[in-house]
């Protein structure tokens, strides 16, 4: 499984993610280069689930560009409608992820991906059915060490150093959690 943290600070994020992969059918977890976090043009991407979901949108999406004076003065309509069409288009070009051609009662599912908006602090999360949201805190995290990274976030509110922020939830996620672990991939946005 995995771990990805995102904390908003002014209008930058700072995201971060572990470097696990594990199977939970046969107990396996591997270490691995390909990182869980990245940026793609003006956004910083956070995945968990399927690596080829990460790779797809890490080298073959062109992610839509926000711009506020170009017709699309409200972020959220444009990440619910333009943003979320680009990735379901990226997934069905490159073969990822379900398009409810199997049976009518089939929705869309694709992956859980938390999303940085460069310069604006924002952090959303696109959920399998591509429904994005955005909570009232100013920090998220995904994965099988979500609980445990939420909760060291909450408690480090005293903290004034964001990567520190993240780097703690991200090891007191691999403590506790036997399928996340370092090294951590922590980047700003």
């Amino acid at each position: 499984m995995t771990c990805i943290v995102a904390l908003s600070v002014g209008n930058k994020v700072i995201l971060g993610g572990d470097s696990a992969a594990s199977d939970e059918k046969s107990g396996l977890i591997l270490q691995v280069t390909d990182p869980k976090v990245f940026k793609v043009g003006q956004y910083g991407i956070g995945f968990v689930d399927s690596f080829r979901m990460g790779q797809i949108l890490q080298y073959n999406w062109t992610p839509p560009i926000y711009k506020p004076t170009a017709g699309f003065k409200n972020l959220d309509k444009f990440m619910r409608t333009k943003f979320v069409e680009s990735i379901k288009e990226a997934y069905q070009e490159h073969g990822y992820g379900r398009f409810g051609n199997s049976a009518p009662e089939d929705g869309d599912e694709g992956g859980i991906i938390i999303i940085a908006v460069q310069n604006t602090g924002r952090i959303f999360i696109m959920d399998v059915d591509y429904h994005v949201s955005e909570v009232d805190v100013d920090y998220l995290a995904e994965g099988s060490g979500q609980q445990i990274a939420l909760g060291s976030l909450y408690s480090t509110t005293n903290i004034k150093t964001p990567r520190k922020r993240v780097r703690m939830a991200l090891e007191a996620a691999s403590k506790f959690i036997m399928s996340v672990r370092g090294p951590f991939t922590i980047i700003e946005v």
